[in-house]
């Protein structure tokens, strides 16, 4: 799994960058293999002006899946990092989760229809049989 990290309007330290990094992959750790790339853009919304403007976006690009995007506006950039990769774990299981749901009530309906087909043909059978016979039961 790669992590890309980009800014917009102000500066990323390592320190900053280190905590990202550390974050998502504690968040995705369980599920490394689902996920190809990671691409975080941080922002500072209103510049030096303050408020609630601190945006962490997080584009999580997964194998065999559709992109999955989520978008976080805090005060503190640390609190919208952290609750962007919480966000971002439980899409993943949700879309694995239904991956897998999925693949069961296929496999389940496979064998509904093999199992289906076969007393089919066993009654054909049956009844070929009780013809051949002369129908006397």
């Amino acid at each position: 799994m790669k992590i890309q990290i980009n800014t917009r309007h102000f500066a990323l330290t390592n320190e900053l960058k280190k905590y990202v990094k550390r974050r998502l992959k504690f968040a995705l750790g369980s599920r490394f293999e689902q996920v190809k790339r990671v691409e975080v853009t941080l922002s500072d919304i209103n510049g030096p002006k303050g408020g609630e403007d601190k945006r962490c976006q997080v584009l999580l690009k997964m194998k065999g899946q559709s992109d999955v995007v989520i978008d976080d506006v805090q005060s503190h950039m640390y609190p919208a990092i952290d609750r962007a990769a919480n966000r971002a774990s439980l899409a993943v299981s949700k879309r694995i989760s239904r991956i897998r749901n999925k693949a069961k009530r296929i496999k389940h309906a496979i064998q509904e229809f093999r199992q289906d087909k076969r007393d089919r043909y066993l009654a054909e059978d049956f009844e070929l049989d009780h013809y051949l016979m002369g129908g006397q039961s």
